[in-house]
């Protein structure tokens, strides 16, 4: 019983010393795996690139210029040519300069209220009939307006002229005069440079009532001509306090004229407007007016321009009470364009326009507004439907179709909140850069700079503006570039990092128990061979026994 009970614990020994040499292997194979993984991540590590820092020296470069007269010219490259290319130049340049063009544009107006006359158009309405009734109606209106336009302009030009001093004053009629100021009677006494005197009385003396009156009347229509100011007349309760008058020329003079010549030995010629008597007016080419006289010329022309300007704004109030047309924009002021309205500047810009709108290919409602069979948008293929309005000191241009959009679509008190967007159009000068290439016969300094230069098409030779400049923005989104690249490097590097930290806690963990399992086998191996010992006595025991 005892050798079989050794027998078998000798078995399950060996057994279990089987099981950890099998288990050792197995960790060995992890940590093998373990290793491996360490060497992928160290070759990542080692094949990252580590991000510099960008040069500002990159990004500076040199350019040259000239300035033939006409532009600034910049060259942007150059390549030497060989004698056979070069034909007696050195170099093949590509250079450029800016020029101004006209562009046309498309752009919108978010919430643009557009407002109509009257009833807000509805979505049932036919909206080219309604332009070619409007287009219709303006022609009339449109004559009318010519007329205000011209009444206006001859009102204008005789305003214009009742605004320049020299077409009514006899600026010489007290020449080289020296004042003097007498306290007593608060006149003042001019002396011209033959001896004359000549008594300036203030507004409030003149005792001739109706005199007071005339020159009321001209100063009053002076101050709307924008001659004189409130001011300048010192005007209180109407009493002209800065004005003075001179009974032998029929004129009138200002303090601000009389005062500079008070000075001692101070003369100058003064400046006299004559009232209404034209027997004291001076013979003189060009003629000198009076005051009256420029009265009476500005007043029928005023009175011509404000019947003409009735009369259209009356036509215009009929056609806007006779249809609903566009009128506002927010608070832009519309104007509805008929044909007299398409100019030859409309024309232009509108042809600008339309080119830039195809070129960007831009489907716009502009077409509708002409017959563009021919590609030509003048009065003869003018439809209507088109309106102006000023913004920004520019003239823009919108169509019926696009403002009948906006209000159709609209909501609140006449339709006039949550309006779609509105495209408008319009032209604008902008620097769009010529480039040229052409061969040139280029001098160097002793620097090796270029020095001088002749193109190929010109017999000047021009001096050559090194400038050194740098891209500061292209400067600046390398080094951000270059920020994120850091950023990204370090989170790369953490990452492996963290890995391998994590690998070598894996194979601590398996060596720990790798050197538990060389513990445990050494342990077995001893007791397998005490097990073993007590298996041979046991065996000799019994073959001594039974061999008696």
């Amino acid at each position: 019983m005892g050798m079989a009970a050794s027998q078998a614990r000798y078995l399950a020994l060996v057994a279990r010393k089987s099981n950890c040499e099998y288990e050792g292997q197995q960790i060995n194979q992890a940590r093998l795996a373990l290793s491996n993984q360490s060497a992928d991540l160290w070759n990542q590590m080692m094949g990252l690139e580590v991000p510099t820092t960008p040069s500002k020296s990159d990004f500076t470069y040199t350019t040259y210029t000239f300035n033939d007269g006409s532009h600034d010219i910049t060259i942007d490259k150059w390549s030497q040519l060989s004698d056979s290319q070069g034909e007696g130049y050195n170099y093949a340049v590509t250079y450029h300069y800016d020029s101004k063009q006209n562009t046309g544009y498309q752009k919108y107006k978010y919430d643009p209220q557009v407002r109509f006359s009257g009833v807000p158009p509805t979505k049932d309405m036919d909206p080219e009939l309604e332009v070619a009734n409007i287009n219709a109606a303006l022609a009339n209106i449109e004559l009318l307006e010519n007329a205000m336009n011209v009444a206006y302009s001859n009102y204008s030009k005789a305003l214009t002229n009742a605004s320049l001093q020299s077409n009514y004053n006899d600026n010489l009629s007290v020449k080289q005069a020296h004042a003097t100021y007498d306290e007593a009677s608060k006149s003042y006494n001019v002396t011209d440079e033959a001896g004359t005197v000549f008594t300036y009385i203030p507004y409030a003396s003149i005792e001739d009532e109706a005199l007071k009156t005339q020159i009321d009347t001209c100063l009053k229509a002076m101050i709307s001509y924008h001659t004189f100011n409130s001011e300048d007349l010192g005007v209180s309760d109407n009493d002209y306090t800065k004005v003075y008058y001179n009974a032998d020329t029929d004129t009138i003079t200002l303090y601000k004229n009389l005062s500079p010549i008070t000075i001692k030995d101070a003369k100058a010629d003064l400046t006299g407007y004559h009232v209404s008597d034209v027997t004291k007016v001076p013979e003189r080419d060009p003629k000198i007016y009076t005051m009256q006289e420029m009265i009476d010329e500005v007043t029928p022309l005023e009175d011509a321009y404000k019947n003409a300007k009735l009369a259209y704004d009356q036509a215009f109030k009929g056609l806007t009470e006779e249809y609903s047309i566009p009128v506002e924009i927010g608070t832009i002021k519309l104007k509805a364009l008929g044909k007299a309205g398409i100019t030859e500047e409309v024309q232009a810009a509108i042809t600008e326009i339309m080119n830039q709108m195809e070129e960007d290919e831009i489907v716009t409602n502009l077409k509708k507004c002409f017959s563009t069979i021919d590609g030509t948008y003048d009065s003869t293929t003018y439809l209507g439907g088109l309106y102006s309005f000023t913004q920004a000191n520019q003239t823009c241009y919108v169509t019926y179709y696009d403002l009948f959009n906006s209000i159709v679509n609209g909501s609140g008190i006449n339709n006039i909140d949550d309006q779609k967007k509105l495209p408008y159009y319009g032209t604008e000068d902008i620097k769009k850069p010529v480039e040229n290439t052409s061969r040139a016969l280029i001098e160097k300094d002793k620097s090796g700079r270029f020095k001088t230069i002749r193109l190929e098409d010109d017999s000047v030779v021009y001096d050559l503006k090194a400038v050194t400049e740098t891209d500061e923005i292209a400067y600046e989104d390398a080094v951000n570039e270059a920020t994120y690249q850091k950023y990204l490097y370090d989170k790369k590097v953490q990452d492996i990092n963290l890995k391998t930290s994590l690998i070598q806690r894996q194979d601590q963990q398996l060596e720990l128990r790798l050197k538990q399992l060389d513990t445990e086998q050494n342990a077995l191996a001893t007791e397998i061979d005490a097990v073993a010992k007590v298996v041979k006595d046991n065996i000799e025991k019994s073959f001594k026994t039974f061999g008696g």
